[in-house]
């Protein structure tokens, strides 16, 4: 029986085979595949399956189960779950000739081994006479826990699935106990100032930075997540299974010792605990020398690095760090709202089906981000352009105002981060002051309570009409409460007695006591720093929520959830922010007062730190040129051109790239189906088609590339470059890239301008703006 997508057509007729001839060869002959290797008695026709594999590719949630019971419809056939087997069966089958016929090809191309890597050609196709980048590349990773499976599922499927784009866990195991020891100094060994685990202690309150012992997962779960790189147009590098665990450090070390094997010299990683994993790193035995040898540059992404200190965000976000360019190194949240669409059909799979959907699905984003590299890169030069043209003559009038240059600019930068490394704990001897102008306070308080309960107990009014029973209930009552306002009074007595010799003080202080004044000022500077932290702390969370309930994928049900959590924040940020307002007007000198719409915004939080210091233990700051807000305002301009000035550099050295690989790519095509057209006739066909495919999208690249290039204040070089290990005449009688018509077809249809799509047309932009309107309108509650 044989079934395709003809409605109501099962053939059943005989397959005519050959002498010694397998069944299934004979059935690929006629178009089907069987669903057993040696006697299939049922098969699918290749074009559904081809169907389905192409659905799947671009709808990652269609089960099989799905594409089986619409097969079931369609021939008018009741569903069974044996139906499901079988066509389960002939596809897995069907992926693995697609494999064998694909590992043909880039063995032709000599693509296999050293060369599976470059699959990004503005990052690695390098040219010879272009401009040194550094970084030399910018890649990104993180962790994403949706892609679990169950452990219980799948144990008699055996079959390993081997994939380029995973790490074994064998590789994975080899960083396991990189960061035993680092832990254990780091709770233990005493550190100053200068010291890089007291600068990031906050950061280590980040999940993905708690210790190793914390990051446990359901014993249910076999799989937990993947760890997943990328570089910064969105090809995927590496990734890895996270077996039984959280997010452990050893996934990202083994990501890093891949990357730093294959892409050399000058990595530029982002990582959203980049601060923390840098000193890991740092202290890594099978890391370190590498990664210092080869000048691994290790940053926060731009989003999530806003969340951290500002003592961090100077030192590891992308906006202060030169050659970063414009690039936000938040890949990974674009893949993961791809890879979380095939959660729930991959989380009762085997490890086998786990991983092969997985592969398929890396490998279509890599196409699709193949076909998006010249919008990427029209796109990134526009803003540049923009960028510098706005803010340019802003911070020009500026420097003009103030009569200061752009060396004074860098310098706020670096007197900030000064300042915040200079900071200390809190002294011994200002925390017993503390102490002990609380007790003080405590013992008086005891002691007022002491007196009320004695006159209580004395000044007992006698009445004629005596209730023995009543009165000696009372009686107990006051004795009671006399009893333990004493003990109250002794303890605080005590306690104070206590911190008066720890301090060494020779007579109580009083009130009048100018060290208790000074205590007492202190205090409440103390106090300030704490409500300024609480509400940091809940503005945060609530840009997370907001974040985590726009994703793509998230359930109705979480996103009702998180949408109370978040009208829940609001609230509490509303009553924080009110007693902000109430201190900050006591402080010496006031601090600021402010709204909610001052402290919503991702920009603000770096303000935070600023206002914690300057009006608490450090007023002197405020004389600072770099602490007036419009200052602070001016100079993030400034470093926003200082970027985008790098980014059209990176940009001028991809275009050409990007325009020598399709050269090149296409030549190289040419030269394998030429020399494969008599010795492998079926393989040079195949890959003519491939060339065909490629030739339509090098095409519309081509049209965005020469929009680039007609850009007002574009400033690369024009035409193509020769790369590093090539000849300046590689291939020289070979047509060019795309024929004539096929390019006047293309620039006919349209320009390439990115502002004149159409939106509703558009399944991913219409996603991205629904969950951007649905942000604003998140943002916007309890604003009132």
């Amino acid at each position: 029986m044989c079934a395709d997508l003809t409605p109501e057509r099962i053939l059943n007729f005989v397959i005519p085979q050959l002498p010694d001839e397998p069944a299934n060869v004979a059935l690929l002959r006629h178009g089907f595949l069987g669903c057993s290797p040696l006697e299939p008695s049922v098969a699918v026709d290749l074009a559904t399956l081809e169907l389905y594999h192409r659905l799947r590719r671009r709808h990652p949630q269609l089960s099989i189960q799905t594409m089986t019971k619409t097969l079931c419809d369609l021939h008018r056939v009741t569903y069974h779950q044996c139906y499901r087997d079988q066509f389960s069966i002939a596809f897995d089958a069907y992926l693995n000739i697609l494999r064998h016929i694909r590992s043909q090809v880039n063995e032709a191309l000599g693509h296999d081994g050293v060369k599976a890597h470059e699959k990004c050609p503005c990052c690695t196709y390098t040219l010879k006479d272009e401009v040194k980048l550094v970084p030399s590349i910018l890649v990104t990773q993180d962790g994403n826990n949706s892609s679990k499976r169950i452990a219980s599922v799948g144990s008699v499927d055996e079959r390993e699935f081997t994939s380029t784009y995973f790490l074994s866990r064998q590789d994975v195991d080899t960083f396991k106990d990189e960061v035993k020891h680092r832990q254990h100094a780091t709770h233990h060994e005493p550190s100053d100032a200068g010291d890089n685990d007291e600068i990031l202690s906050s950061c280590l309150k980040w999940k993905s930075s708690a210790p190793e012992q914390q990051k446990k997962a359901l014993d249910i779960y076999e799989v937990t997540g993947m760890f997943t790189s990328a570089c910064r147009h969105g090809f995927i590098i590496k990734a890895c299974e996270m077996v039984r665990s959280g997010e452990l450090a050893k996934y990202p070390l083994a990501i890093v010792d891949h990357i730093l094997e294959n892409f050399g010299e000058d990595v530029g990683l982002g990582y959203d605990v980049g601060c923390t994993f840098g000193e890991i790193v740092r202290n890594s035995p099978l890391l370190q020398k590498k990664a210092e040898d080869l000048r691994l540059r290790v940053c926060v992404n731009s989003f999530h690095g806003y969340a951290h200190n500002r003592l961090c965000q100077v030192q590891h976000h992308p906006l202060y760090l030169t050659g970063f360019g414009l690039e936000d190194l938040e890949t990974m949240e674009r893949v993961f709202s791809s890879t979380n669409a095939s959660a729930r059909i991959i989380r009762y799979a085997t490890r086998y089906h786990w991983k092969q959907a997985l592969d398929m699905q890396f490998s279509q984003w890599d196409m699709d981000k193949y076909q998006e590299l010249s919008k990427f890169l029209l796109n990134n030069y526009r803003q540049a352009l923009d960028i510098i043209n706005k803010y340019s003559p802003i911070v020009t009038k500026m420097m003009q105002s103030l009569s200061i240059n752009e060396d004074t600019i860098e310098s706020w930068i670096a007197e900030e981060y000064q300042f915040l490394l200079n900071l200390k704990e809190e002294p011994e001897e200002k925390i017993l002051a503390c102490s002990y102008v609380q007790a003080l306070n405590d013992r008086d308080i005891a002691d007022r309570k002491w007196n009320q309960a004695s006159e209580t107990f004395r000044h007992t009014p006698i009445t004629h009409d005596i209730d023995y029973s009543q009165v000696a209930k009372q009686t107990a009552r006051i004795e009671t409460a006399r009893r333990t306002a004493l003990q109250a009074l002794l303890i605080n007595v005590r306690a104070v007695g206590e911190l008066e010799e720890k301090l060494g003080l020779a007579e109580t202080w009083t009130e009048a006591h100018p060290d208790y004044i000074s205590t007492m000022q202190y205090m409440r500077s103390h106090k300030f720093r704490r409500v300024i932290d609480n509400l940091q702390r809940l503005v945060v969370q609530r840009l997370f929520e907001l974040s985590k309930a726009n994703m793509a994928g998230t359930g109705y049900k979480l996103r009702v959830h998180i949408g109370k959590a978040i009208k829940t924040r609001s609230k509490a940020i509303q009553s924080a922010l009110a007693e902000y307002n109430q201190l900050a007007s006591s402080m010496e000198p006031p601090a600021p007062h402010l709204e909610w719409n001052d402290i919503v915004n991702y920009g603000f939080i770096s303000e935070f730190e600023l206002l914690k210091h300057a009006y608490s233990q450090h007023p002197e700051i405020l004389s600072k040129p770099w602490t007036v807000p419009g200052n602070h305002e001016v100079a993030a301009k400034y470093f926003k051109i200082l970027r985008a000035r790098e980014e059209i550099v990176r940009l001028n050295v991809e275009v050409r790239r990007l325009r020598t690989a399709i050269s090149d790519g296409d030549a190289r095509l040419q030269s394998c189906i030429s020399r494969l057209q008599i010795s492998d006739p079926d393989l040079s066909a195949e890959m003519e088609e491939i060339r065909q495919d490629r030739l339509r999208v090098d095409s519309v690249h081509q049209v965005q590339l020469d929009c680039i290039k007609s850009l007002v204040g574009f400033s690369g070089q024009h035409g193509r470059g020769f790369h590093v290990n090539s000849d300046m005449d590689m291939y020289p009688d070979l047509t060019p890239i795309a024929e004539a018509e096929e390019m006047t077809r293309i620039q006919g249809e349209g320009n390439g301008n990115a502002e004149d799509d159409d939106i509703a047309a558009d399944d991913e932009l219409n996603d991205t703006m629904i969950r951007l309107s649905e942000y604003l309108e998140n943002l916007a509650l309890y604003s009132d």
